[in-house]
């Protein structure tokens, strides 16, 4: 069976065009060979025609009403005639772009008019825009234009992954500032007397093998007094108004300045700046137990891990275990006033037992880095109610 399709176009001023787009089939009916319906390579070529013939006479036809003058209707000079370049999802195409010199009357416009780049500003469809930046965030640049390529008949000059990379933070870029004109247009909500964010950090670290960064990303949970939650997140290395668009969440959520809000946090100080930056009420820090005790585990594995092969190792190991849980202990009632004090105690005894020569020794620096590490942070926790 053979076939063609057919693409008929009728124009504004009444004139018809028809095109053949695609061809195929196969002269021998009797084969069983003969793929049933169209593959994926015809409905490329297909659907590739179908967009050229599209584009080509939409250009014309808006070139041409455009060459008319809008105040005198007389027709403007040609200056020259060059072609541009669309891409889109089914295929780069070259379409002329004449140009128009100012028209005699020099009152509708004094410069030289192309319509064609008004037509596409961006030299890309908008769908072919949003498919990109869809897929630069789903998967990896490199192999965004790959995929694309399996489905799509992008033409025989795909997007390189710098394009993708490119118009992924374009698009996001247009989506934050879109964000925040829609919070300060959005109507008004029942004032809410209480809210609750919680908020953590978390660091994605890049694939070893290959060159990049790593870089942190900021996730909250806002909830107000009816119970509805409304999720957030960002990248504070990218996202310059990160806290005006927390504070559009917020504010959505009904907050005032007579509002409460509470902050669950790990206790560190990004978290804990970008929800007190992004509220407009009283701001009430809590620090949760979750991330308190993962916070001198560390602490707590280093004593548990103490050598006993003698009566003093065990004596020591045991010793030093019930200093860690008491640290835990004072954090967990919120003695962060008490907590430091007897870190310090704890750092001198183990300092004293770190020489490096033994497996006792080596545990005291182990167990005495981690000490460090938890002073450090517990000196941050002052005005932090434990929950």
């Amino acid at each position: 069976m053979e076939w063609r399709v057919t693409i008929e176009l009728n124009g504004a001023d009444g004139a018809k065009q028809i095109h053949e787009v695609v061809r195929g089939g196969d002269t021998d009916s009797h084969s069983p060979l003969d793929p049933l319906g169209l593959t994926l390579d015809d409905g490329k070529t297909l659907l590739a025609g179908v967009q050229r013939h599209l584009v080509q006479a939409r250009v014309a036809e808006y070139s041409a009403l455009r060459r008319h003058c809008s105040r005198c209707r007389g027709l403007r000079p040609l200056k020259d005639t060059r072609t541009r370049r669309l891409c889109s999802l089914f295929g780069t195409i070259e379409v002329p772009a004449p140009r128009f010199k100012p028209c005699r009357c020099a009152v509708a416009a004094r410069s030289t008019l192309c319509p064609a780049s008004e037509l596409m500003p961006d030299r890309c469809t908008p769908e072919y825009e949003r498919a990109l930046a869809k897929m630069g965030a789903w998967l990896p640049y490199r192999c965004a234009p790959r995929f694309l390529s399996e489905f799509f008949p992008l033409g025989d000059d795909p997007p390189w992954h710098e394009t993708i990379r490119r118009r992924t933070i374009r698009v996001g870029a247009g989506l934050e500032r879109e964000s925040l004109s829609r919070a300060k247009t959005q109507p008004a909500v029942p004032p809410s007397e209480t809210m609750t964010v919680s908020i953590d950090a978390g660091h994605v670290r890049t694939a070893r093998g290959h060159q990049g960064r790593t870089f942190e990303v900021m996730a909250a949970q806002v909830s107000n007094d009816g119970g509805k939650p409304v999720w957030f997140s960002g990248v504070p290395g990218e996202a310059d108004q990160q806290h005006a668009q927390l504070n559009g969440v917020l504010s959505g959520l009904g907050m005032t300045a007579d509002t409460e809000v509470t902050i669950l946090s790990d206790g560190a100080d990004g978290p804990r700046s970008l929800g007190e930056a992004a509220s407009t009420g009283t701001v009430f820090h809590v620090l949760d137990w979750f991330h308190l005790a993962m916070r001198v585990q560390h602490a707590a594995q280093c004593a548990s891990g103490w050598p006993n092969a003698t009566v003093r190792d065990r004596r020591d190991g045991a010793r030093f275990a019930d200093a860690v849980e008491h640290i835990r202990w004072r954090l967990w009632h919120g003695q962060t006033g008490r907590a430091p004090h007897l870190i310090q105690r704890t750092l001198t005894a183990v300092k004293a037992k770190a020489d490096g020569k033994t497996a006792a020794g080596r545990s005291a620096a182990k167990l005495a880095k981690a000490l460090i590490a938890r002073e450090t942070y517990v000196s941050g926790l002052a005005g932090l109610i434990i929950d």
